[in-house]
């Protein structure tokens, strides 16, 4: 039984640690598409705040990333993950070149 216990806690760690990828990814991709059509360069990305929540989307994670736009001011926004599929961006009021 101890066996047991053991296999389903390394099964079930391996998984968080491939959903926690598989997120980490898709964050980057929409950021970078969103910086993309705002006409913004991404200047870094990195994660903020991980949250657990029962049921299909598990796994909640924000991120943080900087950007600019007239390559002297950096300006700082954040996107909200659930799931894969499931984002919400918060980006600040900045300046047009």
């Amino acid at each position: 039984m101890s066996d047991l216990f053991w296999l389903f806690t390394i099964f079930a760690i391996c998984i968080w640690f491939w959903q926690q990828r598989k997120q980490n990814e898709r964050a980057q991709e929409l950021i970078e598409q969103r910086c993309q059509q705002l006409d913004l360069q991404l200047v870094s990305v990195a994660r903020d705040n991980i949250c657990f929540k029962l049921g299909e989307h598990f796994l909640e994670q924000t991120f943080v990333f900087e950007f600019s736009s007239d390559s002297e001011n950096c300006y700082q926004g954040y996107l909200r993950l659930t799931g894969q599929h499931k984002y919400h961006f918060d980006i600040p009021p900045y300046r047009m070149i």
